[in-house]
């Protein structure tokens, strides 16, 4: 019996590993293909193939490779049963049940019957939930003395509330700016302490410049952050994986690139052409020299993308389940 057990383990730990179902498919653009499209064929979210992609914006080039994640759901089909959608997806049978409690009888679904595939948990975000029309702008490198008040006074007479990703050694220069940014009602999300590429440190190093930026966070606006976005977007998977224990690693999917002197009409047009539900849109709320016309292009950004119909909304809004 001990033998036939271990068989049967041996069986299905091999069906996991050979069963293309159970892990993503793929997919090559081809010319034309939208987000969407790619998202409504394969019955998944857009949100879902731009976080597992890594996509750092909305727009797809022609060649492009792209993993398709697990669908959202699975309409039931004759011989289905809980147990074979676990392999067939490529997720535990506990998981399956914990996403389906609303099945009273997990040994009788039934063909038509809609189940919920769950999804791994999500590690990092560069787009958000895609069923609202719905924006995140938000702010890095800040605070200073310069551009945040000039950015907080439009957001506050826009009425929009964003999420800025604050230096550490800056916020303690600066506190009443970051006061200021809390008080207004704002996120605020952790951007290390003096902007290292977090790739070259080690476990130690990139623990202490994370945790020294949010205790200096909490220190002056009294709250916690769980938020966290790595310099120049670069970070690795192990990297991801220590964060994920206490943040949440939020990236971008439209980089309006103003840190690079774009003008104003260059910035609108970046994030015109990407604007679609659920992006996290990239700018910056500290330059140290040089070109920077954020402050220009902002409120033109928040008028045009309102008259086509957007919310804006803080990354914690825009990523919760």
């Amino acid at each position: 019996m001990k033998r036939l057990s271990t068989i049967l383990g041996i069986c299905l730990a091999g069906q996991l590993m050979v069963n293309p179902s159970a892990m993503a498919a793929s997919y090559t653009v081809q010319t034309g293909d939208t987000l969407k499209e790619i998202s409504e064929k394969n019955h998944t979210s857009e949100e879902r193939i731009a976080n597992l992609n890594k996509l750092f914006s909305t727009k797809l080039a022609k060649g492009q490779y792209l993993e398709i994640p697990n669908p959202t759901s699975h309409k039931v089909k004759k011989g289905d049963t809980l147990w074979k959608l676990s392999v067939k997806y490529g997720v535990t049978t506990s998981k399956m049940k914990a996403a389906n409690r609303q099945i009273d009888n997990y040994q009788m679904i039934y063909p038509g019957q809609t189940v919920n595939v769950p999804m791994k948990k999500q590690t990092g975000y560069y787009m958000g939930k895609t069923d609202q029309k719905q924006i995140a702008l938000t702010f890095d490198d800040g605070p200073d003395n310069h551009y945040t008040p000039q950015i907080l006074k439009i957001l506050k007479d826009k009425g929009v509330k964003a999420t800025f990703f604050v230096m550490g050694e800056r916020a303690k220069k600066y506190p009443d700016q970051l006061k200021q940014i809390a008080s207004e009602g704002h996120a605020i999300g952790n951007h290390t302490w003096d902007h290292p590429n977090i790739t070259h440190l080690t476990d130690q190093e990139l623990e202490k410049t994370v945790e020294s930026t949010s205790t200096e966070i909490e220190k002056i606006t009294g709250k916690k952050t769980n938020l966290f976005r790595p310099p120049y977007g670069e970070i690795d998977d192990h990297q991801l994986d220590l964060l994920n224990r206490n943040y949440q690693s939020v990236m971008w999917t439209v980089d309006t690139k103003d840190w690079d002197g774009k003008s104003a009409e260059e910035i609108l047009s970046a994030v015109n052409k990407n604007a679609s539900p659920g992006v996290i849109v990239l700018q910056h709320s500290y330059h140290e020299q040089g070109k920077f016309e954020t402050v220009k292009a902002l409120p033109k950004m928040i008028d045009q993308l309102r008259a086509k119909g957007y919310k804006f909304v803080t990354v914690p809004t825009l990523t919760s389940e």
